[in-house]
């Protein structure tokens, strides 16, 4: 069967998990690129940890610059902490997981992505829940700036072999762009703001959306990026006659608010 014929249908489904705080340390910290740092923690209290949806959210809890992190007080969480959504890239299931960071000079976890150490402690809690892919699409469209690689790392491997993937790709330096792999036919995209652009811009994103090849059959469509993205990218996805409830579409961050934080829908979450 070609992959045009290949309609397979495919199901997005909200699952509940259990909500666990867990302390952790610093193992690692890698510069992949200027502007992106893996870091891996460890610890036993990552027994158990499981995400299932490639855009899972887990919040981590940061203490104040240069201070230790405190005890909790019981069941509640010790006051002076600062938290920011991430999506799990990798984890053992034991006691090791792996998280990206964009470093962006602003913000909570930028700085503290910046100077971590081995041995640096944080809480985690979550992922809530999960948004679990049931079925083979027939080909998936992934989309998004730096914050949105981890999700899209995710996706890509879970993509069938020979399956059409079509990613497309913005930093705002041409020095950020990373390698990607996946067992689809992978068809890579990367682009970058025109000079003078404020930071995020994604006007490039979605122009290079409107280059993509048409797909035959049912699909997935996943895109993220700077909050502004989002009623564009609606709207390409209905003029190409894609169904908004086999797609996810958030605004992962917005300029100008460093603590916003992307609501955790369905599908075609705004």
């Amino acid at each position: 069967m070609s992959a045009a014929e290949n309609t397979t249908s495919f199901s997005l489904t909200r699952r509940p998990l259990e909500l666990r705080r867990r302390r952790v340390a610093v193992r690692s910290v890698e510069r992949l690129t200027p502007a992106y740092c893996r870091v891996v923690f460890g610890g036993a209290d990552l027994a158990g940890f499981d995400s299932l949806g490639a855009d899972d959210h887990l919040r981590i809890f940061f203490p104040p610059p240069g201070a230790p992190l405190p005890q909790p007080d019981g069941d509640e969480l010790p006051a002076g902490l600062s938290s920011r959504e991430y999506t799990p890239v990798s984890w053992d299931g034991v006691e090791s997981l792996t998280l990206d960071f964009v470093l962006h000079g602003d913000g909570v976890a930028s700085r503290w992505a910046e100077a971590a150490e081995p041995g640096d402690e944080v809480f985690l809690g979550g992922p809530r829940g999960s948004l679990v892919m049931d079925g083979a699409p027939a080909w998936w469209l992934l989309a998004g700036d730096l914050t949105a690689l981890p999700a899209i790392r995710r996706h890509l491997a879970a993509v069938a072999p020979g399956t059409p993937v079509d990613v497309v790709l913005l930093s705002d330096d041409p020095a950020d762009e990373q390698d990607l792999a996946t067992p689809g036919a992978l068809n890579l995209t990367w682009v970058h703001p025109a000079d003078a652009s404020q930071p995020g811009d994604v006007a490039p994103l979605l122009a290079a959306l409107e280059s993509l090849p048409v797909r035959d059959g049912e699909g997935f469509a996943f895109i993220a990026a700077e909050q502004s993205v989002v009623a564009p990218a609606r709207g390409y996805l209905l003029a190409r006659s894609i169904d908004l409830e086999n797609a996810v579409v958030k605004g992962y961050w917005k300029r100008g608010d460093i603590a916003y934080h992307a609501p955790h829908g369905t599908a075609a979450a705004s």
